[in-house]
């Protein structure tokens, strides 16, 4: 046992003559690193691209800045978007992968029912929200509630000629989550 005890104050002492080598003001003598130092990620810059948000009433009248550069990489989109006018405003149009997804902001509730009236419906996560879908004749709906029910987040859906209907949903509910993530 005391054996055990001496060994513990020679430790704490090579542990200590190391800190005090390092603090040295002798400028002959260099300091001794006691740890290697791991490199710290670079300081946040104005350079540094930041996420833009946008009001949704912004957004509801210019569809086409819901998805940023960043957006359109991750979802492999390499054409801008198509802002197409509509009864209850306008939307935009993106092809993802091979399929034709139109997203619409402050959609009313009355046209979401009716989109999702006699369909296969699901409920689904978009992001952090909850969505209700929609599938029916090759067309995938979905619809988010984000702060006011009556006006949603709407994304269409429709496959390319010959495409698979299986990836329509998700790429309608990949387009309106990160339309989300620009929302104030």
């Amino acid at each position: 046992m005391p054996r055990l005890d001496v060994h513990r104050c020679s430790l704490a002492l090579v542990g200590a003559a190391v800190l005090l080598a390092g603090c040295s003001n002798d400028p002959a003598t260099p300091p001794t690193p006691t740890t290697p130092t791991t490199p710290q990620p670079p300081p946040v810059t104005s350079a540094s691209p930041q996420l833009s948000k946008y009001p949704m009433a912004e957004l509801a009248q210019q569809p086409c800045r819901a998805l940023d550069d960043r957006d359109l990489a991750a979802l492999g989109i390499t054409g801008p978007g198509r802002e197409e006018a509509g009864e209850d405003g306008p939307s935009c149009r993106w092809l993802v992968g091979d399929q034709n997804v139109s997203l619409r902001l402050a959609v009313p509730l009355s046209y979401a029912q009716t989109m999702t009236r006699g369909g296969r419906t699901s409920q689904v996560p978009v992001g952090q929200h909850s969505a209700v879908q929609a599938e029916f004749q090759r067309i995938c709906f979905t619809f988010v509630a984000v702060d006011d029910v009556g006006q949603l987040v709407g994304a269409t859906a429709i496959p390319e000629p010959g495409a698979a209907q299986e990836g329509a949903c998700p790429a309608g509910a990949s387009v309106a989550a990160a339309a989300l993530t620009h929302l104030e």
